[in-house]
């Protein structure tokens, strides 16, 4: 029998390019890294209070940015080194004061650079025995204050001048500092690297201000389906769909799962989140309404205690089992709080039918995920809807090959 987590690998791996970035005799596979002097580089780093999942999304972004330049020699000189992960504001438990941690506790790397041209930081300063990078430009994005001047939205950026930002990596040195306001496509910094074509190293403050240059085409889906989850995240989602929920295939059966947020969610948007009692009645009309034969519901959520114990009595008194991660000690020291959302989302990718968050980024990376296993429209893009009023429904990015 093959386990959930080789086959969720398997159908990922065997999806990337085929002309790959990656291979055992090129200096940009991991591990097998070499000092290239002809070779650039580009960092970035993203507003501190952004979380893991825009995170992901804003790599993405400059991952698809170099893989497109590849064909242009002058541009495809560029790696981009992947900036380590800091404490994320939602990362609560005991790991807090945690050093930062490496692409590779969340990601299989060798995946990432099978679409770009990726290195991880600290293996760039241990392969050129450097204490830190240095950067010849740092560019500070900054958005225009009126973005829709005249009605229209123009992909435009404007050179500001000198200013003063502060690194939050102390392994990164700075020559000169700019601030640039920005709006418009991720490709139209490659406009900015041009200015100074003497640079060997620049970087973006503020990597989430540039859009994507195409959101949902093949190129961005060839990207999303590189970002394969480490092996121990798989492992340890497994286990527990096997143990836990019965199930031993690709596609579960035996459960529906659902992203609740709540916390700053239920504050802020408080018009679109339902109440206790309104989303254990939304799970049982979905369930009843599309003719599913199960009684097992995963929560994934930032709920406090006593709010997941109403909604755990609620469900009980409607038939339902509910189950979700509990991590022990030793596992939050082993997989941090980031590697413990993974393995939510994993489980929640799986289920037979998913219900997630209105704009939420932790649900649309599992609607993603989803997509790529092959789960049919009506069981992933779901939403819970506020008690009363207007509901609009997700919009449904389908895979594109």
């Amino acid at each position: 029998m093959i386990t959930v987590g080789i086959l969720v690998c398997l159908f990922t791996l065997s999806s990337a390019f085929d002309d790959n970035f990656c291979d055992k005799d090129k200096v940009l596979c991991h591990g097998n890294f070499e000092i290239d002097n002809t070779i650039k580089h580009i960092l970035y780093d993203v507003n501190p209070p952004e979380g893991f999942n825009l995170r992901r999304d804003v790599y993405m972004r400059f991952a698809i940015m170099l893989a497109k330049a590849k064909t242009n020699y002058v541009k495809n000189k560029y790696r981009l080194i992947l900036p380590p992960w800091n404490n994320m504001y939602h990362w609560r438990s005991s790991t807090k004061a945690s050093k930062p941690l490496p692409w590779r506790h969340f990601f299989d790397v060798t995946a990432l650079q099978s679409f770009a041209p990726v290195v991880e930081f600290d293996e760039y300063l241990e392969n050129t025995k450097s204490d830190y990078v240095q950067v010849d430009h740092l560019y500070v994005l900054q958005n225009f204050e009126n973005p829709f001047e005249n009605g229209v939205f123009e992909e435009k950026y404007k050179v500001m001048g000198n200013c003063v930002y502060n690194v939050s990596n102390d392994k990164i040195k700075v020559k000169e500092v700019i601030c640039v306001k920005f709006q418009g496509k991720i490709s139209k910094l490659w406009e900015l690297i041009a200015s100074n074509p003497k640079d060997t190293s620049v970087m973006f403050a503020h990597g989430e201000i540039p859009l994507h240059d195409s959101y949902g085409d093949a190129l961005y889906w060839a990207c999303r389906k590189s970002m394969v989850f480490s092996e121990p995240l798989v492992e340890a989602a497994t286990k527990y769909m096997t143990d836990k929920l019965k199930c031993f295939v690709k596609m579960c059966t035996s459960y529906i799962s659902i992203h609740w947020r709540r916390q700053d969610f239920a504050r802020s948007r408080s018009k679109d989140v339902p109440s206790v009692t309104g989303t254990a009645k939304q799970i049982d009309d979905i369930v009843r309404n599309t003719n599913l034969d199960l009684n097992e519901v995963f929560i994934a959520t930032d709920a406090d205690q006593s709010e997941l114990i109403l909604l755990k009595t609620e469900l009980k008194n409607l038939g339902y089992v509910v189950y979700y991660y509990t991590p022990t000690a030793d596992e939050i020291q082993r997989y941090k709080d980031g590697g413990i959302a993974i393995i939510e989302q994993i489980i929640c990718s799986h289920a037979a039918t998913f219900i997630g968050t209105h704009e939420s980024t932790f649900t649309y990376r599992i609607q993603e995920e989803r997509e790529l296993l092959g789960f049919l429209t009506y069981t992933t893009f779901n939403r819970f809807c506020p008690d009363k009023g207007e509901c609009e429904q997700p919009s449904v990015w389908k895979f594109v090959e």
